[in-house]
């Protein structure tokens, strides 16, 4: 199954590139302008941006590149009872953001948060297309399993000849 990533643009754009720039950008670097994270993200020239906050988005859109590649990791594990042709639900796309969005939280260890539990909630939804698929008789990557044989022919007219 193909599992398109959404954009950062789209991150940043649904919950706001100032929270995700909050997020994205390490302990060890400076803030930067949220509106830099967003033209960083959509490719816009950098030019009037100091150096170094550019080297800062930079990498704050490596750590989210990092934690999209772990977000689609975990759907797919939920998604391997589908055919390689099979599509997945359009709803998986949208919490694909969430599962973004919190990995680049994850660090931050809150219990009983927002996020934590939008992420449990995904998760939920996740584990039942699974258990659905796995009911309908697929298998991972699915293929069904299915295999007939059989054991070779005993008596034939050639073995059975002087009888």
């Amino acid at each position: 199954m193909n599992l398109s990533l959404p954009s950062a643009t789209a991150l940043l754009t649904r919950y706001g590139a100032q929270e995700i720039a909050r997020q994205a950008v390490a302990d060890t670097d400076a803030p930067i302008d949220p509106a830099l994270l967003l033209a960083a993200s959509s490719g816009e020239p950098l030019d009037n941006w100091a150096p170094e906050d550019v080297a800062t988005a930079t990498r704050a859109l490596a750590r989210i590149a990092d934690a999209a590649t772990r977000a689609r990791s975990e759907a797919s594990f939920y998604l391997r009872f589908r055919s390689a042709d099979q599509a997945a639900p359009d709803w998986v796309v949208d919490d694909l953001l969430e599962l973004i969005r919190y990995h680049l939280y994850d660090e931050s260890g809150v219990e009983e948060s927002a996020v934590r539990v939008r992420y449990q909630d995904v998760i939920k939804r996740l584990e039942a297309l699974a258990t659905e698929d796995q009911a309908r008789g697929a298998s991972e990557a699915g293929n069904s399993g299915l295999k007939v044989s059989s054991q070779p022919r005993l008596f034939s007219r050639t073995t059975l000849g002087r009888l």
